[in-house]
Parts: structure tokens; sequence; C-alpha cells
């Protein structure tokens, strides 16, 4: 289909994000390289990193421009990725407006491990590429997660990692910014129909949106403690540690400034036990 007419999201378009620089509707499998060998001119890839085999057109049934991820042969549910591994070549992005529209059951779903679950996603491609790395980021626009404090309900959470092995050799992550709501003891319980899943992200600057609804934000700097926010609050939260001291992850100054000059690859996530439908997903840059 065309794009010339898909409206700007409000908040990509406050922070002047009005250029559509990636856009897939899934009408076919013509803008995915089904084959297996990482052939330039995709928009996806059947070819996934961390040895998951790759997919079929089994895991990936495309109907009504809708694709259903389903993986047979099921790893870590790194889904469909928009970088090829093995051709080394594909979509990267820094800094953007990232969004999906996409639905999943939230009901009869049994235990599943947390690398299963439906997710949209952003990686530094030095990993997904097999490069070594000492430093990258990782942003969680979407984690559908069971929230056990709640009867196993099915939340949504968004959530910033700094993958950093020269500072946190031990655990090589940073702060976990997961769902802010958590901090408030407030849950976004997710139902079975179409949601749209997003993130802004901008120097030193990063915000989740859900139907378009500002959900929580982190803000960073160098040589500063990174500070998170819950909805349009502007008073920063509690760090992680003082809310989860069993579970938080130290911060340190200038935390997550490595989102300012990484190129990420963007993923659409689901699994053999709990498949994904995806409507749509779209990037806006400046």
């Amino acid at each position: 289909m065309s794009f010339k007419n898909v409206p700007i999201p409000a908040a990509a378009e406050a922070a002047g994000m009005t250029k559509l620089v990636f856009a897939d509707d899934f009408d076919s499998y013509d803008t995915i390289d089904m084959s297996g060998e990482g052939k330039p001119g995709y928009l996806w890839y059947a070819d996934r990193p961390y040895s998951n085999p790759t997919l079929t057109k089994e895991d990936l049934v495309i109907h009504d421009s809708v694709v259903t991820i389903q993986p047979e042969r099921a790893g870590a549910a790194v889904g469909l990725p928009t970088y090829s591994r093995k051709g080394q070549t594909g979509f990267v992005y820094n800094k953007g407006y990232a969004e999906a529209r996409m639905r999943f059951k939230v009901t009869d779903i049994g235990e599943v491990k947390h690398g299963q679950i439906p997710a949209f996603w952003a990686l530094g491609v030095d990993d997904v590429a097999g490069r070594h790395w000492n430093h990258i980021g990782e942003l969680d626009i979407l984690e559908a997660v069971r929230a056990h404090q709640i009867g196993n309900a099915v939340i949504y959470t968004g959530t910033l990692h700094d993958h950093n092995r020269l500072e946190s050799p031990e655990t090589r992550l940073c702060t976990n910014t997961i769902n802010a709501t958590g901090y408030q003891d407030q849950f976004d319980v997710l139902d079975d129909d179409w949601h749209t899943y997003a993130a802004l992200w901008d120097e030193n600057y990063v915000a989740w949106y859900l139907d378009n609804k500002l959900m929580h934000s982190a803000r960073y700097a160098d040589g500063e403690m990174p500070e998170y926010f819950y909805r349009d609050d502007p008073t920063p939260l509690p760090k992680a540690e003082d809310v989860w001291p069993d579970y938080g992850r130290p911060a340190w100054p200038g935390a997550h400034t490595i989102m300012n000059t990484d190129q990420m690859v963007l993923f659409v996530s689901g699994h053999r036990d709990w498949p994904v439908d995806v409507d749509w997903v779209r990037v806006w840059q400046k």
C-alpha cells in the first residue's frame, strides 16, 4: 500500500519526527527474506541471531494483512528481525518513534519463560550481528508479562537496559527501567484486543506510549544519574534498587547514554506457545 497518507502520531510530530523511514503492513511475504540467506533489500529477515533456526512460512503466517508469529522450532523468542546476521544487512535506526499495532491472547496461556513472551523491541546491532562488543543498549517497547501479584494477569511493560560489560561485569546490566507503574503498585492489564505500542527515542530521552497515551519515560545524560518518570508527573521516581532491594540494578552516572549513538535492530516477537499478531510496524525520524 501507499504510506503517503499515514497519520503522524502526535508525540512523534511534537518531537519533529515526521519522516516515515520504515513501514510494513504485512500485505505479503515480499518484504521478508524468507530464503534465510540474508539478501539485501528486505524489511525483515528470517535468519535469526543466537543460533536460532531460520523462520519458515509455517512460523510466519500472513493473512488479511496481518502476520502471525508462532515459530514451531522455538528457542528464545527473538521473532522477526529487521537485520540479517548472515548477510550483515537490513534496517537499523538511531533515535526515532517506533510503533506497532499488535494483539495476542492473555487467557488460556500456560507457564511460559521470559524469553517466550510477545514483544516489540530493539537491540544494538553489534550484538545481533555477532560482533564483539563491550557496551550496547536495549529498548523494550513492549514486553507482555504475567504479574503474579494480580492473579497472573498479562500486563504491559516497557524497559530500557544498558548492557555494559566494563561497568557491570557481573550482570552486564544497568538500571532496569521496567514499566514505571510497578513503582506505583499499579499495573496496566492487557486484553485480547489490538493495541498500539510505541517508544519515542531522542537524545538523552525515551518515552513509552500505549495507544498513544504516555505511560512513563526516562532521562539520562553524561555525568548524571538516570531519572525515571510516571505518566506526565514531573517528579522523578525512586531508584529501582530502593524500591526492589532484591531485584534493582545499580545505576551509575551516564547510564543509558550509549543509546545516543547506538544503532538498533527492531524485532517483533512471538513464541510457539504464545503467538502474536502484528498488523503493521512503522518508524518515524526527524
